[in-house]
């Protein structure tokens, strides 16, 4: 499996949670373990799942050795974005979310914060942000061939098993087990690397042997006894969703941006990446470090670290011989004193050998 660029984010995206709605009874013994597969079979039945409809609740944690952060520095960003202090509380804690799914081109997913809720909702062409908090929506208006996939769903356990899926390679050793979970007969796919020199141990997912549908994705890392990301129903429903729960009127009060994507809009849109320093990787399989030369980018990434930026880089990172080091279970990254950057699931050893 290829560590790339995207899996940083995609690792520490997850703490970004979703999911949710209807409870069921979940007894233990309500099912029992389904016929044996082999990965392939379960890759396939995983493939042949996005068009299903279903809801829940889902709960995702993460434990990624990071310190707690400070008190001072846990009041949320005045603008409603994410600065530096919102993202690490999202990558540090664990969230609730409600998730409905008819297919790909119905979802709705409720980010239930502990004193707010924020909505995303895609109904055919018509997509929706809501932030109770702030009091702000946006409505984004497209073609059905646009709109389709366009959910951001990260945080559910479908969309982080594709992610997670996508990137196998013969680095990769892929194995089946079965069982039961939410008193469902599920399979148990598990993707471990073939070395020692990451830091990541593992990932299983728990696959629904009725449905296809992941049900739950952990992250492990190797020299951790807790799960470092888990994201999971805790309860699970195959029923369709009303057709209302995808329906969204913004309440009274609410600022709404309006936005229509143009019809011509091309697959990929040109990118000028003049003055942009190109990332270069180093290595491959789990083992891979993206080296991202000092330049426009860099200086962009730490102006925009927000008032607690500089506090918190010195909270997080650690004083090493040319920049800093910040160290979690799952993945490191080296900031050198040039602007230059290194990251990977790796140890910070091996990112000071690829900076020499």
């Amino acid at each position: 499996m290829t560590f790339k660029r995207a899996w940083i984010p995609a690792i520490v995206a997850p703490a970004v949670v979703v999911a949710g709605g209807i409870l069921i009874p979940t007894m233990a013994n309500a099912a029992s373990a389904p016929p044996d597969k082999t990965a392939a079979e379960v890759l396939t039945l995983i493939a042949h799942s996005h068009g299903a409809h279903y809801s829940g609740t889902v709960e995702q944690s993460s434990d990624l050795g990071l310190p707690q952060l400070p008190v001072s520095m846990q009041k949320p960003s005045a603008s409603g974005g994410f600065d530096a202090a919102s993202v690490l509380q999202l990558v540090t804690g664990s969230h609730t979310a409600k998730v409905y799914v008819d297919g790909q081109t119905r979802q709705r997913v409720q980010l239930l914060d502990t004193l707010s809720e924020r909505d995303l909702i895609h109904d055919g062409t018509s997509m929706w942000t809501y932030d109770a908090s702030h009091h702000t929506a946006t409505h984004v208006s497209a073609s059905a061939a646009q709109a389709k996939g366009r959910m951001p769903q990260d945080a559910t356990p479908a969309a982080l098993a594709d992610r997670m899926i996508a990137s196998i390679q013969p680095s990769t050793d892929v194995t089946v087990s079965t069982g039961t979970d939410l008193g469902r007969g599920v399979y148990l796919l598990r993707l471990a690397p073939k070395t020692t020199a990451t830091l990541v141990g593992d990932v299983v997912v728990t696959v629904d042997a009725q449905t296809g549908v992941p049900l739950a994705v952990r992250v492990d890392a190797r020299h951790q006894s807790t799960p470092a990301i888990s994201v999971a129903f805790s309860s699970f429903d195959t029923g369709r969703p009303a057709a209302s729960v995808f329906a969204f009127t913004p309440p009274h009060g609410t600022t709404v941006k309006q936005v229509s994507l143009p019809g011509d809009l091309p697959k990929k849109a040109p990118v000028d990446k003049a003055g942009l320093p190109q990332p270069t990787v180093i290595g491959t399989g789990w083992t891979t470090v993206v080296k991202v030369p000092a330049g426009k980018l860099s200086a962009q990434a730490t102006a925009g670290l927000g008032a607690n930026g500089s506090a918190l880089l010195g909270e997080l990172t650690q004083r090493v011989n040319g920049g800093r080091i910040l160290q979690t279970s799952l993945f490191t990254v080296y900031l050198r004193d040039d602007g230059t950057v290194y990251a990977g699931a790796v140890p910070a050893a091996t990112l000071l050998a690829a900076a020499k």
